[in-house]
């Protein structure tokens, strides 16, 4: 029996699997999971209950009912809930919120000076800072730094391992998640490039000096 004469499986035919294979890559590396990944990474080395609560608040749970939130009041236009913010004109307001929560965390994680959380944590607070203050005036990519932050952050975290992350990251992720943003015409050569060397210059410099 052919495809088309089988009612619940017409709409197969109907879907883009091209694009979603173009798309694959960003969802992959979308903040939800980027988020995700680092609270979990965090959390691991918490030896307190309230700061293990206050991370999977400030890195999950916050950025999520700040995204619904500003969506349901009208300043974030995007039709899809993707947690993609494609104007950059709506992006500060939000910037703004989740850059204190994840400011807030780090403070909290610094005062017990737990080795290694609070190296993250700072690496997360500082690149969403910089990626903030260049928002204001130009669209970098968002992806670019989330992509960068999480294989940092998993090269930190597993030092034996750290080099074929490094490069499977560099080599795989980055350019598949820069082609996926630019082919899906969120952004340019330029602000992929701009996302990927700001945070990893961010990442170089937290790691080894502080």
């Amino acid at each position: 029996m052919k495809l088309k004469n089988i009612p619940n499986l017409k709409f197969l035919k109907k879907i883009d699997y091209k694009k979603l294979l173009i798309k694959l890559p960003s969802n992959i590396f979308s903040s939800p999971v980027v988020t995700a990944i680092t609270t979990i990474v965090v959390v691991k080395y918490l030896p307190y209950l309230g700061l293990q609560v206050a991370s999977v608040f400030f890195y999950m749970i916050m950025p999520i009912l700040t995204y619904v939130f500003l969506k349901k009041r009208g300043l974030i236009t995007d039709k899809k809930y993707d947690f993609n913010i494609r104007k950059r004109r709506e992006r500060p307001l939000y910037n703004l919120i989740i850059t204190l929560g994840f400011l807030t965390n780090y403070i909290l994680i610094a005062m017990y000076k737990i080795p290694n959380a609070t190296e993250i944590a700072l690496f997360v607070t500082v690149s969403f800072i910089v990626f903030g203050i260049v928002t204001l005036f130009w669209k970098i990519s968002g992806h670019m730094t989330q992509t960068v932050l999480g294989i940092l952050i998993l090269a930190y975290i597993f030092p034996d391992s750290a080099i074929y992350i490094i490069l499977a990251g560099y080599l795989i992720a980055v350019p598949l998640v820069g082609f996926s943003r630019i082919k899906l015409k969120h952004h340019d050569i330029y602000q992929v490039l701009a996302g990927t060397l700001v945070t990893t210059i961010i990442g170089i410099l937290i790691f080894t000096i502080a």
